[in-house]
């Protein structure tokens, strides 16, 4: 390099000289798009709900019975003072009850100006999917209300089905709420 050159020129050719050398360090993993979501499980089936669409997490609340409502609602719960519709999600998938533990949890969906709870068996909590690795979905042993629901799956290890909160509220019997 030239001493007498100008102290801008200097560095104007330094930096090309350095951008000659430059070396692409991301790997194939890391330039890879990922989708996540939140991992849950009612009864045997393992579920996705995009990140998005669940606002929070909560331990079983105390739950206050409303009459005259469909067998899978189990009330509502005062969230910092809310009232947050509850469902027994077990109940209305299969027909069958979750069994309070220390692992049921209640995760709170949103959909535009609608706010609900489910009552899960387990979450598992954050996962992340390759996307290009979503499959159609895979009908075999769902319900027919999860038919209606899951958009797609997952498979790594066992088989996630991806839920979609749009059309469980919208195409499902599940803002009929009235017995």
């Amino acid at each position: 390099m030239n001493d007498s050159a100008d102290p801008l020129e200097q560095l104007i050719a330094l930096e090309e000289r350095g951008k000659s050398h430059v070396v692409d360090l991301t790997t194939e993993e890391d330039r890879r798009e990922y989708w996540r979501a939140v991992s849950f499980r009612v009864a045997d089936k393992q579920l996705l709900l995009d990140e998005h669409e669940v606002s929070e997490l909560l331990t079983l609340p105390a739950i206050t019975v409303v009459p005259g409502t469909k067998h899978w609602v189990a009330g509502v719960a005062n969230i910092r003072g809310q009232l947050l519709p509850i469902v027994d999600f077990g109940q209305f998938l299969f027909g069958e009850a979750i069994t309070p533990g220390k692992q049921v949890r209640v995760l709170v969906i949103t959909h535009e100006d609608i706010k609900s709870g489910l009552i899960v068996d387990e979450v598992y909590g954050m996962r992340r999917f390759p996307v290009d690795m979503h499959q159609p979905p895979q009908y075999d042993g769902l319900t027919d209300v999860m038919k209606v629901m899951v958009t797609g799956c997952y498979e790594e290890e066992r088989l996630f089905h991806v839920m979609d909160v749009k059309k469980l509220i919208d195409e499902s019997e599940f803002m009929q709420a009235a017995a």
